[in-house]
């Protein structure tokens, strides 16, 4: 069976701007900031659930339910980067734009049409600096909200 190795396959960026969440442009991917590198290896987390909508009615012998509102868990765990601080900067409470995610091709080939991705349009929490740990580095998490611009979990870039 094959299978694909994750590891160094997987690039994030943060856009400021996004036309058509489902088919960012090239352009538009390269002008936000990569955030890979500076991702914890186990940092990006990004959980999906959906709520059950009660649909049965007063006949009915079973609890039926059709799949209702979608709600995102995102959260990023950074490492800081000495003077730059290059994530930390970027994420002050409340800021707004989209997250992008590209998986399963590595991380340094160039951004293309037909790549297939995710964009959530996000805004920031507080960021949390993470407990210090011996023989550790100084990291901070950072939790995204969901905004009503929504979510395109199955995107390609155009």
């Amino acid at each position: 069976m094959s299978v694909v190795i994750i590891d160094g396959r997987v690039a994030v960026a943060f856009l400021t701007s996004v036309a058509t969440l489902g088919s960012p442009t090239v352009a538009e991917v390269n002008a936000g900031t990569r955030l890979e590198t500076l991702i914890t290896p186990t940092g990006l987390v990004i959980n999906p659930t959906t709520g059950a909508v009660d649909v049965s009615n007063l006949g009915s012998k079973a609890t039926a339910q059709r799949a209702g509102r979608v709600q995102y868990a995102i959260k990023i765990t950074f490492h800081h980067d000495g003077t730059a601080d290059t994530a930390y900067n970027l994420f002050p409470y409340r800021t707004n734009g989209f997250l992008w995610v590209r998986r399963g091709i590595d991380r340094t080939q160039a951004v293309a049409t037909s790549d297939k991705c995710e964009v959530y349009a996000v805004e920031s929490g507080e960021p949390d600096q993470v407990d210090p740990a011996p023989s550790g580095v100084w990291d901070f998490a950072v939790d995204f909200f969901l905004t009503e611009a929504g979510y395109a979990s199955r995107g390609v870039v155009a």
